[in-house]
């Protein structure tokens, strides 16, 4: 069984972005809240149960696939299956003809699905009239399970056989031993180097805190058509779950470091109606102390006696998206497209080990597509015509492709309103 898992950061571009986009009723630099104004956002984000992810050639495929594994003897020479049947295997390769001693012993196929959802509650305040302060933390729930199945014909016993009396103790010993290989048997050896309960994995806590600034500007480009800027700074610290190495289905909610990020959008006022512009953010990760498990050499199953302190070098984040607003009065559509860039990691520590398995597949990238509604209250509330000043948005989002990246498709609620600190 590989030890991967289903990492995940749904959250970091949410909370950069938490009063950067929300609270912008127009294209312009109204978008920063009025000195001493404070608000207050609740939302909801729900991800479709994931049952699939992107592999390495941008191809849908299920995410127990990377799990599935045959315990035929290539495999078992390479020392995926375990140091105990890769000596086996070797052992028969000088008994008798290869051919015929070849191991086969099944094959482990895995049906892992994930379900994941997040509350977010923020608040932001208008410290002056160019710069608007925030923070935001999510509250994050998942539940990964994990079904193994154990098929296909075990040929340890007929090779036992057709050995006889040629077979040594040891090698009978073996012999009889991988011919019991089932469901059970794997799980047992994969706890008993440490790893937590592989059928079920459930997690329900804080993700990572976010602070941060805005400020806003406006630039006439073009006659009688401003550009209006947004910026914001801020700083993600790891307050969420990170992976853990004696997990083997976690999932990594939260990023487990210091991330510095910075966001910047821009919106022209095509018409009254319509508004285009581009937004970009860029996340600089600082380097970690983190526990992990280093791999000799190909192992899935890393012992526990591997478990060392390691130095984590992530890989930076960068998302672009090119955004289209119309609409009229209180309420507004947008359709978005976005690219989202983790670039790969690196490990190294005090062991000797093969500390680039760690980091396979740490190079992800997803492409989305995203369409939300809002009805905005602010400017009817301020000419006295409504009750309540609030913004309430509805989004949904669907992946176009992505690079070792899972397959999110989520559904957004947020509501933010204001209150008169003054």
């Amino acid at each position: 069984m590989g030890r991967r898992s289903i990492h995940l950061n749904p959250f970091a571009a949410w909370l950069a972005a938490i009063f950067a986009g929300t609270l912008s009723g127009t294209a312009s630099a109204q978008g920063l809240l009025p000195e001493g104004i404070v608000a207050w956002q609740a939302g909801y984000r729900s991800y479709k149960s994931q049952e699939n992810a992107f592999d390495a050639n941008f191809q849908l495929r299920p995410i127990g696939a990377d799990y599935t594994m045959r315990f035929d003897n290539g495999m078992l020479l390479s020392g995926k299956g375990g140091k105990d049947l890769q000596r086996l295997a070797t052992v028969l390769q000088t008994v008798g003809d290869p051919s015929e001693t070849a191991l086969d012993l099944g094959v482990l196929q895995q049906h892992v699905s994930a379900d994941i959802s997040a509350s977010i509650f923020g608040f932001a305040y208008g410290a002056s009239k160019d710069m608007t302060v925030f923070v935001g933390a999510p509250w994050t729930t998942a539940l990964v399970k994990n079904r193994i199945e154990f098929t296909g014909t075990n040929n340890a016993q007929a090779i036992l056989d057709r050995l006889g009396n040629i077979a040594f103790d040891e090698l009978r010993q073996g012999l009889e031993q991988a011919s019991l290989l089932d469901v059970a048997t794997i799980r047992n050896s994969i706890e008993s180097e440490g790893y937590g309960p592989i059928d079920r994995w459930q997690y329900s806590g804080l993700g990572d805190l976010q602070i941060g600034v805005k400020t806003a500007f406006n630039i006439e480009v073009f006659d009688g058509m401003p550009i209006a800027f947004e910026y914001s700074p801020s700083l993600s610290l790891p307050t969420g779950h990170a992976d853990d190495p004696d997990l083997i289905n976690d999932i990594g909610l939260g990023k487990g470091y210091v991330s510095i990020g910075q966001s910047l959008s821009q919106r022209m006022q095509l018409t009254p109606y319509f508004s285009a512009g581009f937004d970009q953010m860029y996340a600089y990760n600082v380097d970690a102390r983190v526990k992990r498990r280093v791999p000799e050499g190909t192992e899935s199953i890393v012992a526990l006696d591997r478990k060392t302190n390691v130095l984590h070098n992530p890989g930076d984040d960068y998302e672009i998206g090119a955004v289209m607003e119309f609409g009229a009065g209180m309420f507004k559509g947008n359709l978005r497209f976005a690219d989202h860039r983790h670039f790969s990691d690196r490990y190294t520590g005090s062991i000797a080990g093969n500390y680039s398995k760690i980091s396979a597949n740490s190079d992800t990238e997803l492409i989305t597509q995203e369409i939300g509604f809002s009805m905005n209250t602010v400017e009817a509330f301020q000419r006295k015509e409504f009750v309540i000043p609030y913004i309430a948005k509805i989004t949904a989002s669907f992946p176009v492709a992505g690079l070792n990246s899972p397959n999110f498709e989520y559904y957004e609620f947020s509501l933010t309103s204001f209150l008169d600190a003054r």
